[in-house]
C-alpha cells in the first residue's frame, strides 16, 4: 500500500525471559524483533546505545534515528520535596530514605533490591526504604522487605512529591531501553545509585551526577554506603543531577519525531502528502 511504518524502540524484550526461568527463548525473541524492525522503514530509539543495539540485529543505520526523551519539570523537580509528606509517612528529618520507583515485576531487578536492602540492614544500617509503583510482585516485596513504605501507583503532583521527598534512588535494572526512572529522580534532586548499564551510562556520567555500579547487592550497598558518609558529596551529585536533568526538554525531543515523519511522508501519494503538509503546519 506504499505506507512507510515507523516503530519506536522502548525496551530490550529479548532480556525478560531469564527472569522468569525462560532463558531458552531469547534468541527467539532476539530472531523475532530483528525481523520486526527490518520491516520497518524508520526505528526510533531512545539513545545511541539503543541504536547501536539495532545495528548488531542487522538494521541499517540510515533507518535508525534517536528519539531522545524529555522531564516535565511541573511534576519532577527538587522544590517538589515535602517535608510534612515524609513525616507523616513514618520518616524523621534526619532519615536516608532509599527509593525503588517504577513497575514492580522481576525484570526491573527487585531481587536485587530486596537483596541490597538486607545487606544494608545486616551492616547496622536502619533503612526503611520507600516504594513508588505497583505490578505482581507488589505483594512479595511487601513480604521481603519487612519494613518499608509502600505508595502504590501515584501518578502527576503526587508522584513527582513522593519520588522529591526521597533521597537515594536505587535503580538495579539491567533491561532498560532508556531508563526513564533515573533521569525523573535526577530531575527531583536525587541521588540515583544505578546498575551499569548502556542506557544508565548514556545519562548519568558516574561519580558527578550519579553513581554506576556493577548489579550486584554488595556493590550497590557501598555505593549507598558512600553517600550515607558523605553528604557533601552527596549533595554535590544531586545537584549536578538536576541540572543535568534539565538538559532533556520534551520539546526538543519531539520536534525531531516531527522532522522523521515528515522526512518519510514525502511522496507523490496524495493522501501522504496531505498528511506531510498538515505536519509542515505544526507548530
Amino acid at each position: 500500500m506504499d505506507v512507510p511504518v515507523v516503530a519506536s524502540m522502548h525496551t530490550r524484550f529479548e532480556t525478560y525471559f531469564s527472569y522468569y526461568g525462560l532463558g531458552m527463548l531469547r534468541a527467539w525473541a532476539w530472531n523475532v524483533q530483528r525481523r520486526f524492525y527490518l520491516d520497518s522503514d524508520r526505528i526510533l530509539v531512545p539513545n545511541e546505545p539503543s541504536k547501536w543495539h539495532l545495528m548488531d540485529m542487522g538494521v541499517p543505520s540510515d533507518r535508525i534515528r534517536i528519539w531522545g526523551r524529555g522531564i516535565d519539570s511541573r511534576i519532577f523537580s527538587p522544590r517538589a520535596r515535602h517535608c510534612a509528606w515524609r513525616r507523616a509517612a513514618g520518616y524523621s528529618d534526619a532519615d536516608i530514605v532509599v527509593c525503588f520507583f517504577g513497575r514492580l515485576v522481576r525484570e526491573k531487578g527487585i531481587e536485587c533490591f530486596i537483596q541490597t536492602i538486607r545487606e544494608l540492614r545486616s551492616r547496622g544500617q536502619l533503612v526503611r526504604p520507600l516504594v513508588i509503583g505497583d505490578g505482581p510482585e507488589f505483594h512479595r516485596m511487601q513480604a521481603e522487605l519487612g519494613e518499608a513504605v509502600f505508595t502504590g501507583h501515584l501518578e502527576g503532583v503526587a508522584l513527582g512529591r513522593a519520588v522529591a521527598s526521597a533521597d537515594i534512588l536505587l535503580n538495579p535494572s539491567l533491561t532498560e531501553a532508556f531508563g526513564n526512572v533515573n533521569l525523573e529522580a535526577m530531575a527531583a534532586g536525587l541521588a540515583v545509585v544505578s546498575a551499569d548499564a548502556e542506557s544508565a551510562r548514556a545519562i548519568i556520567t558516574d561519580g558527578q551526577d550519579g553513581l554506576l555500579c556493577t548489579p550486584r547487592p554488595s556493590d550497590f550497598v557501598d555505593a549507598i554506603e558512600k553517600l550515607m558518609r558523605e553528604p557533601a558529596m552527596s549533595g554535590r551529585i544531586r545537584a549536578a543531577a538536576a541540572r543535568t536533568a534539565a538538559r532533556f526538554r520534551w520539546h526538543d525531543a519531539l520536534d525531531s519525531v516531527v522532522r522523521d515523519y515528515r522526512e518519510l511522508l514525502v511522496s507523490p501519494n496524495s493522501e501522504r502528502i496531505g498528511l506531510a503538509t498538515a505536519l509542515g503546519e505544526m507548530p
